[in-house]
């Protein structure tokens, strides 16, 4: 053989070796980032008549503990969770429902504090609406179909919530956010009367005792409130009324609420039910709020509010227009990732692949992508089952430092789209 093959046999040698060993490095790393390269997608409840628990994307019904995923829903009758301790793979359903739900429950938000588990929502004494009760056919009697508000607390063991209350508060919750300030207090946002309400425990770390109403969002509309514990005992709503096409935002700064909400964007949508709406999280690290919403011409548009959170401290400034993130979206939700300093975010959105006679018949597929306040983060990953495009109303955890969870509904029948649905739920980065 001569010195010349010798040489180029030499080299391809070296470089076989030096492709193994860095394919060795590639696999002994990439367990350690946690991420997978495809998000685990199932179906939990195959076709739910009447279900809303999945069009509220400014609440969070999904969330982690110790490995273990916890998702609530609606079954069409009962509010009940399911808990998977494998990513996503597989899910079991807790033997026992939360509570009835016979009206779809848009009412209900979790809040999970530690390893103990948060309820707001509305009971109905009677179960679902009936056309043709006694109730329903005369107007005298009507008071006799009636709801009530309820606050649940629970403690996690294992796979399963053990109750330990369950609070008749003295109001009900309607489209409610609950939340915990840094007092401990805890309160729930609701809508009443056309206005935002704000109701707070009288005692931190106690669900048992609230304090009057107090009137947060002094604006009549149809409000679709989403709020935020920020530091020293602050708080900050959002509402996106469909009844202007306006955003308004508003600070509670640990004594009082502002006296007018100050007007965040006039250009958004006026379709009641429309699921282009925000979603705002908050940084304590970096004590900066961030706001991601869905204007009317179904662009996705994002702002952050420094301390001491001042309506000339929203960046870009509320003379501008949100930054622009996507075109053609129809729904969002945020997460964070509070592994980071400042915190990531992680936004899950969707694009609209289909548009009914019903202006609020919007679907699509479902993307989440990571965001750092200024731009994207690699590339967005779909987390909407492949090839389908009737897909909308995605509700997400809150913390993603362990993983996205996404809930979200799929139409069944694609004539019909808003019943059945089937509830899906996507985990990426497990």
């Amino acid at each position: 053989m001569s010195t010349r093959m010798l040489t180029v046999l030499t080299i391809l040698i070296f470089a076989r070796r030096l492709c193994f060993a860095l394919l060795a490095t590639v696999l002994a790393i990439e367990p350690k980032t946690g991420v997978a390269a495809e998000p685990v997608i199932r179906e939990i409840e195959p076709a739910v008549d009447h279900n809303h628990c999945t069009t509220r994307q400014f609440q969070h019904m999904c969330f982690d503990h110790d490995g273990v995923w916890f998702v609530f829903y609606s079954d069409g009758k009962d509010f009940r969770y399911q808990t998977s301790a494998d990513g996503g793979k597989t899910w079991q359903r807790a033997k026992q429902p939360v509570d009835q739900a016979p009206n779809g429950s848009t009412s209900f938000d979790v809040l999970k504090v530690g390893d103990r588990v948060y309820v707001s929502h509305a009971f109905y004494p009677l179960g679902r609406y009936d056309v043709n009760a006694p109730y329903a056919k005369d107007p005298n009697r009507r008071s006799e179909y009636r709801h009530e508000g309820r606050i649940k607390k629970g403690r996690i063991e294992g796979r399963t919530v053990r109750w330990l209350e369950d609070i008749h508060p003295g109001f009900t919750p309607d489209y409610s956010n609950l939340a915990q300030d840094t007092a401990g207090f805890y309160w729930v946002f609701t809508r009443e009367s056309g206005e935002g309400i704000a109701y707070r425990s009288r005692k931190s770390n106690d669900i048992t005792n609230w304090m009057p109403k107090i009137v947060c969002m002094p604006i009549q509309g149809r409000h679709a409130m989403d709020a935020a514990a920020l530091d020293g005992s602050q708080l900050y709503v959002v509402s996106l009324l469909t009844t202007e096409g306006t955003l308004y935002g508003n600070l509670f700064d640990g004594k009082r609420w502002g006296v007018q909400p100050i007007l965040i964007a006039d250009d958004v949508t006026t379709v009641a039910g429309d699921d282009r709406r925000l979603a705002i999280e908050f940084d304590p690290n970096n004590r900066r709020l961030h706001l991601i919403y869905v204007d009317a011409a179904n662009v996705l548009r994002y702002r952050c509010l420094r301390s001491p959170y001042r309506p000339q401290d929203w960046q870009p400034s509320l003379s501008r227009a949100g930054q622009d993130l996507a075109a053609g979206v129809f729904t969002c939700a945020l997460s964070v990732d509070s592994s980071q300093s400042p915190y990531g975010m992680v936004i899950t959105y969707g694009l609209e692949k289909h548009a009914g006679r019903d202006k609020r018949e919007r679907t699509g597929e479902l993307y989440a992508r990571h965001f750092d306040g200024n731009t994207w983060q690699g590339e967005p990953m779909l987390v909407s089952q492949p090839h389908t495009i009737q897909n909308w109303y995605p509700n997400v955890n809150r913390d993603a430092r362990h993983g996205l969870c996404v809930m979200y509904s799929r139409s069944v029948d694609k004539i019909r789209l808003g019943k059945p649905l089937a509830i899906m739920v996507s985990v990426w980065g497990q």
